[in-house]
């Protein structure tokens, strides 16, 4: 959550299990492709364009402007059958599957050079049902439309702030933000999937537990495109409550200090708090929400402490709880960028020997380049969540964000060496686990640093449901 702008019961299943589909018999392969079998052919459930195509141009864009891959086609899909269509498609010509639905991967895995993108935009359908209070949504509904379309019923599903972002990936990565220390990660919330894997057949986690389990952390584009998510909801707060903090012309040393004040004063935070330490340039800013109608003693004394050295105090804000959140809804537009995962770290002294280099690094920045560091624990760090998600990252209590903007496609490479730099100084600092929804493609090791000990897990259900390795990118789970 960008704010400057993110077994089972210990029962086995029979791997068969795995293989068990509803639906959609074996045999089922629509003819998609015309009579020379040279392209395929578009029906009122999928449109699939190619370069020559008007609409091309809009659907190939990602919130990325630095990744500028071309698939070969692009198959925009209205339905679940569309999506079935669409793989059958590419299993026939042989193209690897991109899946893109809010289009927000910072490393462009929602896209390919020369295969088949699947563009569920055009499914973003939300259900809310006031008996179950629970909320059914299409892969294509993006986070800011949700937050709206559930507060007409004063509910809500822990996400971040981002309005762009979609709900189906933020959820299959773990999903955490503002609300994430008082009602888990989104996927926590998460109760049920349908999935088309990559033989074109549809799944439900109601009769499959094990794909629920990898969807919640087991990240997007690995072995199969989500048609449809149910979650329970919660209880909308009534308020929002900001306060800010800025901190100008700092040393590395000044701004370290800063930091460990910062991570002393996060012990006491009330759950139904969030902050962030952002490292801007030679400045810090340090960010502070609340979801309680009145700030808890903690919560007051961390306010007054902060107060000491600020160069701006921000007058505090208390919103109505839709408006609050808005305020963080960020960009919507395509920019150029890297971010990156900066690591999950226990506290400040994962950071004490590392944070003066890297804040001498950002101040030379030649772009504006940010550090972000923001609050986990709480509700996310809860011992019995630990069997049914397959995210692995709950024991620790903060989550880094390295951010670099820029104006130019020239200024791609700068900006990449900028993020290279000092992510090399995290790695060799010993900062080994990360963030799988703020992906790093040049990043060692990353099947354990996103996965853990997840990872095989999650590779035996690659082999179930998409043994050809059809749905992949740079960084998907291997076969």
């Amino acid at each position: 959550m960008s704010i400057t702008t993110p077994n089972l019961s210990r029962r086995r299943f029979l791997l068969g299990s795995l293989a068990v589909s509803i639906s959609i018999p074996a045999f089922y392969h629509p003819t998609v492709a015309d009579a020379d079998g040279n392209a395929p052919v578009s029906n009122n459930n999928v449109r699939f364009l190619q370069r020559s195509d008007t609409d091309y141009a809009k659907h190939r864009q990602i919130f990325n402007k630095r990744i500028i891959a071309m698939p070969k086609f692009i198959a925009v899909c209205a339905n679940e059958k569309g999506v079935q269509e669409a793989v059958a498609y590419a299993e026939q010509a042989k193209l690897p599957i991109a899946v893109k639905s809010g289009g927000h991967s910072f490393e462009g895995f929602s896209t390919n050079d020369g295969g088949l993108m699947l563009d569920l935009s055009a499914m973003n359908k939300p259900k809310y049902d006031k008996t179950s209070k629970h909320l059914t949504i299409q892969p294509g509904a993006k986070l800011g439309g949700v937050y709206e379309y559930l507060n007409q019923y004063g509910r809500m599903i822990p996400a971040g702030s981002c309005a762009g972002v979609g709900v189906a990936g933020l959820t299959l990565g773990g999903g955490y933000g503002f609300f994430a220390r008082q009602l888990g990660l989104t996927c926590d919330s998460l109760q049920r999937v349908r999935m088309v894997d990559g033989k074109g057949k549809v799944h439900d986690s109601s009769t499959n537990p094990e794909l629920l389990w990898a969807c919640k952390g087991g990240g997007n584009g690995n072995f199969g495109i989500i048609t449809e998510l149910e979650f329970k909801t919660h209880p909308a707060p009534q308020t929002f409550s900001s306060y800010r903090y800025k901190y100008r012309n700092l040393t590395p040393s000044a701004a370290t200090q800063l930091a460990e004040r910062w991570f002393e004063m996060m012990n006491t935070l009330p759950n139904s708090a969030y902050s962030s330490w952002v490292l801007n340039g030679k400045h810090v800013t340090v960010i502070v929400t609340d979801t309680s109608n009145t700030a808890a003693p903690a919560l007051k004394a961390i306010l007054s402490k902060l107060k000491t050295g600020a160069t701006e105090v921000m007058t505090p804000r208390k919103d109505a709880f839709l408006r609050g959140i808005q305020r963080y809804k960020g960009g919507t537009e395509p920019m150029y960028f890297k971010n990156v995962s900066a690591g999950y770290y226990r506290g400040f002294s994962d950071l004490k020997t590392l944070l003066p280099e890297i804040c001498k690094q950002i101040a030379s920045a030649k772009m504006t380049t940010l550090l972000q560091i923001n609050t986990l624990c709480g509700a996310i760090n809860t011992s019995a969540l630990e069997d049914t998600a397959a995210y692995p990252h709950r024991t620790y209590g903060y989550l880094g964000e390295l951010q670099t903007y820029y104006d130019k496609a020239t200024q791609t490479k700068t900006a990449e060496q900028i993020v290279r730099d000092i992510q090399g100084i995290l790695t060799r600092g010993g900062i080994t686990a990360h963030y799988r929804n703020y992906p790093d493609v040049e990043l060692p090791n990353w099947e354990t640093a996103y996965y853990g000990k997840s990872y095989p897990r999650l590779q035996a259900l690659k082999r179930q449901l998409d043994p050809d390795n059809l749905i992949r990118h740079p960084q998907s789970v291997k076969l």
